[in-house]
Formats: C-alpha cells, structure tokens, sequence
C-alpha cells in the first residue's frame, strides 16, 4: 500500500478527462516510485465543487505533471490548471503521450516523451530533480511572447530555419520600426509597427502558421490607409517567390534560408518603410 500522501511529494495530474484509461498506468508508476498522486477521478468526492477541489489540489502540491495528448492539448481546463500553477510558483512538467505539437503556453516548459522507450524514466528522474531544486520559473502565457514565440516557431516545418529566420526579422524590426508588438493567441504572430502621424502603420507581421510560417506585408491596408502601392517593390517581392505563389502578400520563411534572399526583403521593407514614412 502506498505511504500516504503527506509523507511523500505530490504531483498534481493535469489532463483530459477523455484519457483516463491511458493515464491509469502512469499514475501507478509514480507511485510505485514512491511518489503521491493527485487527480481528479480519485480525488474529487460526489458533490464537492469541482473548481474549489482543483484549486486547492494545487495549492497543496509540490509540483505539476501535465500529460499532454491532443484532447489536453485543446482543453481550456488543462491550461488554466497550468496558469494557475504557475501563479503558485509550482513546478511544471510535460509528459508527451502523443504525434502533436507543444501549445505555446506550454512551450518552454521541460518535458518527457512517454512513447520513447525510456520515456517513463527519465519521466521518473526529472521529477525528482524538480523536487529537489530550487528552479527559475519561466512564463506560462497562452499569449506570445519574444520567451515562447520563437521556441513555439521551431518545433513547427523547417523549424530550425524559420525560427532562426524568424529571430533575425525581429531583431531588424527593433532597429527599424517604432514599436514590435506580439499578438494572437490561435495564430501567435508579431508585428512591427509604424508611427505615421497620428495613425499607425504594420510594415510587416511574421505569422507562425502551423504548415507554412510566413512573413506578410499588409498591401490592401497600406492602399485603402495611405493611398499608397508600391508597384515597383512588389515586383521585387513577388521575385523572391516561388512561382505558384507569385500574387500573395504572404511569404513563406523557408524561402528566405539564404542570406541573399534575407537581405533583398530587408531592402524591400526599409524602402516600404521610407514611403510609409517619408
């Protein structure tokens, strides 16, 4: 029989209730490894409030385990769980059960493949180092940020490349616009922003589609704000485009993986930028 829950950590569970059935048998590893277990299914008594329960199960924990599947994943309850740990200052850990990607709010956060061979293992160790050190925690935020934005971009096609494509735009957005701002939380972007008179004007915004991160550049608004398209840039943007792709405003990162390319659209924007902004 397991010791009870005082004399041992506890590890609160974060998950869909849609894998209870999977989740069963981590829950005995953990204790088996002589770690307490906190979640719902055992925990919340008929009739208690369910939200006080959660919360206070929390609070009590000495850290957080949240198994990540693609029902988790999507579910609202599962990342307020996370944000309030976080507020807590409690220790977060993810354990990958499936083929997806990390939300953003959860990117930056340590985690565990349980379908590897030693998944459970080195689950089971990096628990314990967890536990037993003092940590720096991170932001958990379902909203970009410069921390997650670029972690999130790597994890998705080319991600190594576009992430690092993606770092070099915003460095040359901070020297060249007014302001750099992250924004969406369903589509997590960031743009750089123009102060032209009283108005604002986007130069361009780097948008982390999940099959195709892109850079766009807001043609239909600089028109109808400012009266102003650029015939002649556009050629030159539509130039660094595969053909098929010709008449959009949006350009793949991965076309942008040699210096030459990078350094043609960063022509394009400063003199983007001189007719927004003469």
């Amino acid at each position: 029989m397991p010791a009870p829950a005082s004399a041992m950590p506890s590890i609160f569970i974060s998950h869909s209730n849609q894998d209870n059935a999977l989740i069963k048998p981590i829950v005995e590893r953990l204790r088996e490894a002589g770690l307490g277990v906190w979640i719902d299914y055992e925990t919340i008594r008929g009739g208690a409030e369910w939200l006080c329960e959660i919360e206070a199960g929390i609070a009590r924990c000495d850290a957080v385990l949240v198994i990540l599947s693609g029902s988790s994943a999507a579910s609202t309850w599962v990342k307020r769980e996370c944000l309030y740990a976080f507020q807590l200052q409690k220790p977060l850990l993810v354990a990958l059960v499936a083929d997806l990607l990390i939300p953003l709010h959860l990117i930056n956060l340590q985690y565990c493949d349980l379908r590897a061979p030693q998944g459970m293992g080195k689950l089971l160790e990096s628990l314990r180092a967890l536990l037993s050190a003092d940590h720096a925690y991170g932001a958990v935020s379902e909203t970009p940020l410069e921390s997650n934005f670029f972690p999130y971009l790597a994890q998705l096609p080319q991600g190594e490349i576009v992430a690092l494509v993606a770092r070099d735009l915003y460095a040359f957005a901070q020297q060249n616009a007014d302001a750099v701002e992250f924004a969406g939380r369903r589509r997590p972007g960031f743009h750089a922003r123009l102060q032209v008179g009283e108005r604002r004007a986007t130069l361009f915004s780097v948008w982390a589609y999940r099959r195709q991160p892109a850079v766009q550049l807001p043609l239909s608004r600089w028109a109808k704000t400012f009266g102003i398209v650029p015939v002649a840039l556009l050629r030159e943007w539509r130039a660094l485009l595969p053909p098929a792709q010709r008449h959009r405003g949006t350009m793949p990162l991965r076309c942008l993986d040699r210096a030459d390319r990078l350094e043609s659209l960063k022509a394009i924007l400063l003199a983007a930028k001189r007719q927004l902004k003469p």
